[in-house]
């Protein structure tokens, strides 16, 4: 799947069939929906590849820590570096940011997306990866920034937390949450559950670092006033628990030893019914739990992103 299928339609991807600017035409290609764009003097039939040490990282990645870096360096030290990372000339970076040449200092390039893919093969000890260049992304610095935080969002690895930051991020260059939810063809209620994780408390979102908070419970904690977070997290990890424990000794009980084991077909009809009116019941416990915890906007929100 291409990442245009990934990010779903939206105003810049539609626009591929229509005359563009540079700047639009840069992001169908990073899109995948049109061939990238040319840079003068780094154009090549194949892939290139530069040395390490000619690559500077994105220093507004927002990835702020590398999750199993240990993992994917003994897998490219294996296999090398499949995709491409793709740069921009640190001319064209400097362009965009003027006052970042103290961190540019030696190097040739500065890596948009694949950042996480550079620490590793620098763990690694490889030597040289391959590239893509295309200035058209570094055209101005808001291009470059919303750039790099839409190919970061789109890695499913990238922290709860950093992934937060990067949406609050694209939410300052784009205007608001709705547009970034049509830019990365999400609803508004997916950026708001995230988004919500800025709001924690320190200490829930050390425990969420920690991953002994859920994400789903802090994304839904996060919603709720400071005040009232520490309590509603410690309910829901006592709730969590409290099925744990019972999943086992309602699975024992399901047949008594004395009672024949039942067809499968009528084992299967029991287990629907049953079911369907757990589930019913549940909901109904759930919905008036919502409505008690959750404004009027973050219901309709909540609704938006169920039927998405």
């Amino acid at each position: 799947m291409s990442k245009a299928d990934s990010l779903g339609g939206s105003a810049t991807f539609d626009a591929v069939a229509q005359p563009m600017s540079s700047r639009a035409a840069s992001f169908a290609a990073f899109a995948g929906q049109a061939p990238a764009p040319s840079v003068a003097g780094h154009s090549s039939p194949h892939t290139p590849r530069v040395p390490i040490g000619h690559l500077a990282p994105n220093p507004y990645n927002p990835r702020v820590t590398y999750a199993a870096i240990e993992e994917m360096a003994d897998s490219l030290a294996s296999k090398g570096i499949i995709q491409p990372l793709t740069v921009v000339t640190c001319e064209a970076f400097l362009a965009a940011y003027p006052d970042h040449a103290e961190d540019l200092t030696g190097a040739e390039f500065v890596v948009v997306d694949g950042n996480r893919r550079l620490a590793g093969a620098k763990l690694a000890g490889l030597d040289d990866v391959p590239i893509h260049v295309d200035d058209a992304l570094a055209q101005d610095a808001d291009t470059l920034l919303e750039t790099a935080l839409t190919a970061a969002v789109q890695h499913e690895d990238l922290a709860p937390l950093d992934e937060a930051k990067a949406l609050e991020r694209l939410v300052q260059v784009h205007g608001s949450q709705r547009a970034v939810a049509r830019a990365l063809g999400k609803s508004s209620g997916w950026v708001t559950q995230r988004l919500a994780l800025l709001k924690l408390t320190p200490e829930l979102k050390q425990a969420l670092e920690s991953k002994t908070l859920p994400v789903k419970v802090a994304r839904t904690v996060g919603q709720l006033p400071e005040q009232q977070q520490q309590s509603a997290a410690e309910e829901a990890l006592a709730q969590r628990a409290k099925q744990k424990s019972e999943s086992p000794r309602k699975a024992e009980s399901a047949y008594p030893v004395s009672t024949p084991a039942p067809t499968a077909e009528k084992a299967q009809e029991r287990s629907v019914n049953s079911s369907n009116e757990m589930a019913t019941a549940d909901l109904g416990v759930l919905a008036a739990d919502l409505k008690r915890r959750l404004t009027p906007q973050q219901l309709e929100e909540l609704a938006e992103l169920l039927l998405s």
